[in-house]
């Protein structure tokens, strides 16, 4: 009877790790007591990740709002870390320490059949807003899909009818005024908010652009 009263916490999950899934939105409804560390496993199960391998954070739907990963190990229950009965909770699924969450394999498939690759490239700064994304899909292998293209460029991910924007960012990077004039500007962070100002975040952008050795951030 105390189990059928118990409040219920509606979960909804947006990966923003993968390019094809970033509209779509995982819904998981908990009961307030389930543990912080059980959650993680159900959405790990939900989106077929391996547990431990990606991070999930605060989000309003549309944007991070709070940089700080929830605590996979603490004892809390989602109730006591801050998760509200009758309201939507919005989690964002995110990289963890740089690194692409590990797709669960098929119970035949090898070690030697899931290469595990790692992020290449600089890394943002601690509380700063992350630009890892990668075009990936559980259908094919890290090794394939996130590797370099071999012409030497890297693309952008269409983050949802964003390839008006897309082209304009690649065609600013190809420009190498515009592109070396960025470089030389310098970001005060005295003055300003790393995640609220776009030079900083374009400046990120294209040296994401000229060293990363992925396909596509």
């Amino acid at each position: 009877e105390s189990a059928a009263e118990e409040p219920r916490m509606l979960c909804i999950i947006q990966d923003t790790t993968n390019s094809r899934m970033v509209n779509d939105r995982v819904t998981l409804n908990l009961p307030a007591s389930t543990p912080l560390k059980q959650l993680f496993e159900d959405v790990a199960a939900k989106v077929g990740y391996v547990n431990g391998s990606f991070d999930l954070m605060w989000g309003n739907g549309d944007s991070v709002t709070d940089m700080t990963p929830i605590d996979q190990n603490s004892d809390k229950t989602i109730l006591d870390a801050g998760f509200e009965p009758g309201k939507k909770n919005f989690l964002h699924l995110t990289d963890k320490d740089g690194e692409q969450p590990h797709v669960m394999q098929e119970e035949s498939a090898t070690a030697e059949d899931a290469p595990q690759e790692r992020f290449i490239g600089p890394l943002p700064r601690e509380g700063s807003m992350g630009c890892t994304n990668d075009y990936v899909s559980q259908s094919y292998s890290y090794s394939s899909v996130l590797s370099k293209s071999e012409t030497g460029y890297v693309g952008l991910v269409n983050q949802a009818m964003t390839c008006y924007l897309n082209s304009l960012l690649q065609t600013l990077f190809m420009t190498p005024e515009f592109r070396n004039a960025l470089y030389k500007w310098e970001f005060e962070e005295s003055e300003e908010d790393p995640e609220r100002s776009i030079p900083y975040q374009l400046q990120r952008l294209f040296v994401l652009l000229q060293t990363s050795k992925k396909r596509a951030i």
